[in-house]
């Protein structure tokens, strides 16, 4: 769980059955919301965090552990598919959704440390000389305070409860001051980098929404059967391959233009075409192969990232 601000909500507790949630983030995007969608279920949260109109991150926990980008958005269309949980959507400033970001995808400078053993005033000095960008979270049993910051200035503050962002820190100094409070600090990019970044611009949420869908119905009939195992086809269809690897060819593109798409070609016929891609073994030697081309084309292109996506993208299509 983040501890995202409640603030100028614009929908609340949404049931998952009545929600299209690609729809809702086209509209989103188009419109240039600056703000958060949160989906909640059991042992289930996630986030797709925009500023003006860009998808500047999504994060998905289930069970503990994050998922983040195309994966994040996967698992969201998934648990809506099965009607569970609520979606709640919220606004924000566009500096409050770059600390957004910060408090779910963001360094963690602090994570933990008892405030009673820590110097806050020297701490509060090195932030505002190092021009920080991101969040300052007071945690102690049943509270929680944050501190919000644009280049080393706070820019508002936030404590549970709350409907407004304030401009006073007493109450984040309350929550400091109980018993076994801790301080965690989370740094991320000035927004206007975040901003280079939109999960939309990468993402076709129509076949992803279609892919989710696919397996929904998988499952289902599956079930139907009086069976709990998901099967997976034994046969995946020359069409489903062909647009895996159009796919793949769009995200190298995306990353690195025209010339990443050939080298998806080329590597995937001396790899003896993209049925290799049904095999998990020679996914993960062609996936190494991929990024170490990539690095001779752009060494500064940001291939992990890339490669993320591919993964992603392959295990979405082809439950690999």
């Amino acid at each position: 769980m983040y501890f995202l601000p409640k603030t100028n909500p614009l929908q609340e507790r949404l049931s998952a059955s009545a929600v299209n949630l690609p729809d809702i983030l086209d509209k989103l995007s188009k419109g240039g919301f600056s703000g958060y969608v949160r989906h909640t279920a059991p042992r289930f949260d996630a986030y797709c965090i925009f500023s003006l109109g860009k998808l500047i991150c999504a994060v998905s926990t289930v069970n503990a552990k994050d998922r983040t980008g195309l994966e994040a958005l996967s698992l969201m269309f998934e648990k809506l598919l099965n009607s569970e949980g609520e979606i709640s959507i919220f606004r924000l400033s566009a500096d409050l959704s770059m600390c957004a970001h910060a408090l779910v995808l963001g360094t963690r400078l602090f994570n933990g440390d008892e405030v009673r053993q820590v110097n806050m005033k020297e701490v509060l000095a090195r932030l505002k000389n190092q021009g920080f960008n991101g969040v300052v979270l007071f945690s102690a049993t049943q509270r929680h305070a944050t501190i919000f910051y644009k280049s080393g200035q706070p820019i508002g503050f936030y404590h549970d409860g709350a409907s407004t962002i304030n401009t006073s820190p007493e109450e984040s100094r309350k929550v400091a001051a109980l018993p076994g409070a801790k301080l965690f600090v989370y740094s991320t990019k000035p927004i206007e980098e975040l901003m280079l970044y939109d999960l939309l611009q990468l993402v076709n949420l129509d076949k992803l929404w279609s892919a989710a869908e696919a397996r929904y119905s998988a499952t289902r009939r599956t079930v139907e059967a009086g069976t709990e195992l998901i099967v997976k086809d034994s046969v995946l269809h020359n069409e489903t391959l062909t647009g895996l690897s159009a796919d793949l060819r769009e995200v190298a593109m995306a990353y690195l233009s025209k010339e990443g798409g050939v080298m998806i070609e080329q590597q995937l016929e001396m790899a003896g075409g993209s049925s290799i891609l049904t095999d998990s073994n020679r996914v993960s030697e062609w996936l190494e192969k991929i990024r170490q081309e990539a690095l001779k084309i752009d060494s500064h292109a940001r291939i992990d990232e890339m490669i993320d996506l591919m993964k992603s993208e392959i295990t979405g299509r082809l439950a690999v």
